[in-house]
């Protein structure tokens, strides 16, 4: 496991602890975290680029949609 360092400002970082608190976690955690859904994020967009750019993609209508859930 990695070690860094971040540096904030005063007031960033006063917002990060009481976020942090209200939360339940650490400063440490919250930023990791954040950084892990960052990550999860771009994979996501990558695997959505992928079935866009596939040739077996499948388009469904905004009104199939809303048949499908009964809206």
């Amino acid at each position: 496991m990695s070690v860094t360092t971040v540096r904030l400002q005063d007031d960033t970082m006063a917002w990060a602890k009481e976020y942090a608190d209200f939360k339940g976690m650490s400063v440490t955690g919250l930023i990791a975290g954040l950084i892990e859904e960052a990550r999860q994020d771009d994979e996501d967009y990558a695997d959505a680029i992928k079935v866009i750019n596939s040739e077996n993609r499948e388009y469904v209508s905004a009104e199939e949609i809303k048949t499908k859930l009964g809206l």
